[in-house]
């Protein structure tokens, strides 16, 4: 008698059911998230081919500055863990992200670091509460620094509201129009595409010191006016 195959038994119902409105919401999100972040480690590459291109002894010279430094050694072994490369080239590529928004993204992160490492004023003498005040002169620097910063853009907005007011539906406009509007300032070129690769890397570490030069100097700390200053551009 040929034996016969014992049939499998049917398949149980899985534990995981469809997914609910929440987690779709939630997966729009994280996606958002995914895209804003591949948009702007390409933006940040193809900025640094324009400066590898246009100014390579500038660019050698920043490489051979932050090579030594752990946060370049411990960002190249994130961008590889991450695959952060396959991210930035699967796909079109996206359209480039305007500097303003990246600035403004770092800015927080900046200011944290800003106060994270200033140099505390020395204490001259031994008094009550001493470590306790030491402990809260971080948070308490980093609070006054975000109250300014929400401060002046609270203004800027409140001026900016009450400078332009908004017409009535219908009202006539009584006010001069003005003169015509002036002649188109001249754009930007747009960075050059980024490239795959070994310089993949070091682009957007060049584009990240482009993109956030001006921010990261403007915490510098004290002593370091002494540095030359910027040539001026020529005409």
């Amino acid at each position: 008698m040929t034996p016969t195959a014992t049939p499998r038994p049917p398949a149980g119902p899985t534990d995981t059911g469809p997914l609910t409105p929440t987690d779709h919401r939630a997966f729009a999100f994280l996606g958002q998230v995914n895209s804003s972040l591949r948009q702007c480690l390409c933006t940040l590459a193809r900025h640094g081919v324009a400066l590898r291109r246009d100014s390579p002894e500038r660019a050698r010279l920043l490489l051979d500055t932050v090579r030594p430094w752990p946060l370049y050694k411990g960002g190249q072994f994130l961008f590889d863990l991450m695959e952060w490369e396959d991210l930035m080239v699967d796909g079109e590529p996206p359209p480039v992200l305007p500097t303003e928004r990246i600035v403004s993204a770092a800015t927080f992160p900046v200011q944290w670091l800003a106060a994270a490492t200033s140099e505390a004023p020395a204490a001259t003498r031994a008094v009550p509460g001493q470590r306790t005040a030491a402990a809260l002169d971080l948070p308490l620097r980093l609070l006054a620094t975000t109250a300014r910063t929400a401060f002046l853009g609270a203004a800027q907005d409140l001026t900016d509201l009450l400078g332009t007011p908004t017409p009535r539906p219908g009202a006539e406009d009584d006010t001069d129009p003005g003169p015509g509007p002036g002649p188109a300032q001249p754009t930007a070129p747009e960075p050059p595409p980024l490239e795959a690769g070994f310089y993949l890397y070091e682009d957007v570490i060049l584009g990240t010191l482009t993109v956030l030069g001006p921010l990261l100097s403007d915490h510098a700390p004290s002593g370091s006016e002494d540095v030359p200053s910027d040539p001026a551009p020529s005409a």
